[in-house]
């Protein structure tokens, strides 16, 4: 791509310039410092983390008391069946800042978390208002615990008093540090039974206690099944020595049942700790954790202060970045677009541990006997990403991510650089990466056995190169000569922003050399026949590899198969890495010719004149073939393979289809006919003329799913809106698809408080997971009207 190329040559030469200011590694260290530490355990409903292995892990569980059960069901990572009325991030500034809302009415409470971060030495210090209300049935109260534990080597000790708990102590990486959880003094307990009052053994109630355990560090993650066996513990002594004293009559009362006395609080090997707090009313309650900097120390009267600050900052840069105001959207509808943007910030996470991954690929169809290597695990490793949906897929995903980053990139260019650079390092030589990083005993906790291997040869759409293309192409669109770089990064940043502004040529140049190593893995390890390409992974029902699960392909599937949009994929992904070689000649004349040559051949494989749109290709036995007259190797035809819908538009999704070429005409028809795949929420997954239209799993045979519907109005916007013989056709589905999708979107969150893994295409409503805030947020652009 020619502007790709201006700009990395243009990064190239800048590389001089740019020696006086701060340095690579100076750059990239101040960002890990101002990254250290965040809410980055997004499977738990609240969790906080450094970005560091085996360390320091905190989080909030909590249950009801009015059913005695209620322990059983304590809530601590995101689970669809909790049942949430709401919970996800409402602002979130991915740095210093994030509040949130979480509604149970199982468990009859409400809580509102407000978490805050000041800088300082081994990555500052950071706090948490959590405040809420018992809900109006309730009456024995809530009990709220928070916990900090150690993953690694370290000390740890806790005091309790009537007024806070305090927990000190000290790792290699983070240093000295200080920890405080203060309960409001408006906190309120539940009233005691009156038949209760005379029974000897039991506790006063207090406005905080704490208990301290020593576990393995490999099941610190285990917080609440822990915390769970010990007030059950507790609870079933309690209710014995209750019931002796009374004749076996009681009442049990969650409240003085499972109220913690303190214990191991000092113990030399406790290395987890809970501060619990029964409350009943409206609560409140701080965490702060203080690094050793004392110019970073947070006092209880600054957290409001911090949080009102950040919020105010928060909605005057939504604003400057996104425009939704100025564009006409209502004060209802920009929130709603805050909550998208903040809740996938909300999702990042930091990941470390060993992947499952077999040594040998896994052969498929006439390629050989199926691998019986045993699987593998891979030495630790870090992983910085987002997540799609924090209680049904909490871990980095690699078709997803991409689409992640094109809004991320939008608000914080630096923390997408680091999310980009993160799965970078993941690659092997060869330029594979893991489509689906499960990384450690938690996260393999959430997967299916038969999920959890990763093989060296399936590939994933290499969405990645979506962000490095935008932010390359924003530097270029920015400024056009090497003396404007400095005004070139302002303009991408945005003045003001704080950032360290890692979108140097150094960052540039590392993300677009991975591009072209992922480059050469595709087209080794995914070609097909006749210069085409064919995904690995192939099963009967499934293409899981293509991240279209179970879109219709060829049956009975073939190594012979070639799919269009794996082809489209390889084309794009010369575009871009073409830019790479822009300032060396030789190497860019061999791109651009191999580029040239796959534009050619994508018609030549896979348009087919008599259906008028793109598809797979495979191989049939010919119905006239006589064994007797013909050669054995024409048994067989080639024969296209059309279902129309998102495969056959990839070619227009990824901009390789010319404005004024007629195949164009003929997608946009298709695009815009309700018979086929317009619907008046969104672009469905297939046609509603296709036979298998809502069948079977039914996931991608029929559902409206945001991120393609992006694509769509991105190509449109880009690349056929302003000129070409289609281009009022393409203006009107651009400008009604929007209106549908925006329409749809914030509707269904309107009434359900929800973003949602798809949309029905016959009544539009949300279904799938939920919370989606995954590519689902890609509505805040589709607002916005920013494409990458």
């Amino acid at each position: 791509m020619r502007l790709l190329g201006c700009a990395v040559a243009a990064l190239a030469t800048a590389v001089p310039a740019l020696a006086s200011s701060d340095s690579f590694n100076e750059v990239q260290s101040k960002l890990d410092l101002d990254l250290r530490w965040g809410t980055y355990r997004p499977n738990l409903y609240f969790g906080t983390r450094p970005r560091l292995p085996a360390s320091l892990l905190s989080g909030l569980i909590w249950f009801g008391l009015d059913d005695q059960r209620g322990w059983q069901h304590a809530r601590h990572s995101c689970e669809l069946g909790d049942n949430l009325a709401e919970y996800g991030y409402s602002r979130h500034n991915g740095r210093d800042f994030g509040e949130q809302l979480l509604v149970d009415g199982d468990q009859q409470v409400q809580i509102r978390s407000e978490f805050v971060k000041v800088p300082g030495k081994q990555g500052g210090s950071w706090a948490v208002r959590f405040s809420g209300r018992t809900l109006e049935d309730n009456v024995q109260g809530v009990s709220l615990a928070y916990y900090f534990g150690l993953e690694g080597n370290g000390t740890m000790s806790m005091k309790v008093s009537s007024r806070m708990a305090r927990i000190s102590g000290e790792t290699a990486d983070l240093g000295r540090f200080r920890i405080r959880i203060v309960p409001a003094k408006k906190n309120t307990s539940p009233e005691r039974h009156p038949a209760l009052r005379n029974v000897q053994g039991i506790p006063d109630a207090v406005r905080i206690s704490g208990v301290g355990m020593s576990v393995p560090t490999s099941d610190v993650w285990r917080a609440k099944d822990l915390f769970q066996e010990k007030v059950f513990g507790q609870a079933r002594t309690q209710a014995s020595a209750i019931l002796k004293q009374t004749d076996g009559k009681g009442p049990l009362t969650g409240s003085v049942l499972f109220q913690l006395r303190n214990e191991a609080l000092s113990d030399s090997g406790s290395n987890l700790f809970f501060a619990q707090m029964i409350v009943h009313g409206e609560f409140a309650f701080d965490v702060i954790y203080e690094c050793a900097d004392e110019d970073a120390a947070i006092k209880t009267r600054d957290i409001a202060a911090l949080a009102s600050s950040r919020r105010e900052d928060f909605d005057r840069r939504f604003e400057a970045v996104f425009g939704l105001h100025a564009k006409g959207f209502d004060a209802d509808e920009v929130e709603m677009a805050q909550r998208a943007l903040s809740s996938l910030i909300g999702g990042l996470g930091y990941f470390y541990g060993s992947s499952l991954v077999s040594p040998d690929p896994q052969p498929e169809y006439g390629e050989g006997e199926v691998s019986t290597s045993t699987p593998e695990l891979t030495a630790p490793y870090a992983l910085f990403a987002g997540t799609p949906s924090r209680p049904f897929f909490p871990r980095g995903f690699l078709w997803d991510e991409g689409f992640h980053l094109l809004l991320l990139s939008r608000w914080d260019a630096d923390l997408s650089m680091e999310v980009l650079r993160s799965w970078f390092r993941t690659m092997d030589e060869r330029g594979w990466m893991a489509r689906e990083q499960i990384l450690g005993d938690e996260a393999r906790s959430k997967v299916p056995k038969e999920f959890q291997v990763q093989y060296p040869n399936f590939a994933n759409p290499p969405t990645l190169l979506f962000a490095v293309k935008a932010l390359a192409e924003r530097l270029e669109s920015s400024a056009s000569t090497p003396a404007d770089m400095a005004d070139q990064l302002e303009a991408v940043y945005g003045a003001g922003a704080g950032t360290e502004q890692t979108l140097t040529p150094e960052h540039m140049l590392d993300l677009l050399q991975h591009a072209s190593r992922q480059l050469d893995y595709f087209m080794d390890t995914q070609a097909g026949d006749r210069h085409g390409y064919r995904w690995r992974g192939r099963t009967p029902d499934h293409t899981l590899t293509s991240g279209l699960d179970d879109y219709p392909r060829a049956r009975p599937p073939s190594t012979h198969e070639l799919h269009v949009d794996l082809f489209s994929w390889v084309t794009f992904m010369l575009e871009v890495t073409t830019g790479l070689a822009a300032y060396t000649p030789e190497i860019n004349r061999t791109r651009e010719q191999l580029l040239a040559a796959h534009v050619q051949r994508l018609d030549e494989l896979h348009w087919s004149d008599a259906h008028k749109m793109y598809c797979d290709v495979t191989r049939q036995a010919r119905a006239d073939y006589d064994e007797l007259e013909d050669d054995e190797g024409d048994a067989d035809e080639s024969v296209f393979v059309c279902h129309k819908g998102y495969v056959s538009l990839f070619p227009m999704l990824l901009g390789l289809v010319p404005r004024d070429s007629p195949k164009l005409g003929s997608i946009l028809d298709m695009l815009e006919d309700p018979d086929e795949l317009w619907s008046e929420y969104g672009i469905r997954s297939l046609s509603k003329s296709d036979a298998l239209y809502g069948k079977g799993e039914d996931y991608w045979r029929g559902p409206i799913w945001i991120n393609i519907n992006y694509l769509v109005l991105a190509s449109l916007h880009k690349n056929y809106i302003d000129d070409g013989p289609h281009r009022e056709q393409a203006e009107r589905i651009y400008r009604g698809l929007r209106a549908n999708l925006i329409r749809n979107v914030l509707g269904e969150y309107r009434q359900t408080r929800f973003f949602w893994e798809q949309y029905n295409p016959e009544d539009g409503h949300g279904q799938g997971t939920h919370p989606f805030t995954g590519w689902t947020s890609l509505i805040v652009l589709i607002m916005a009207e920013q494409y990458a």
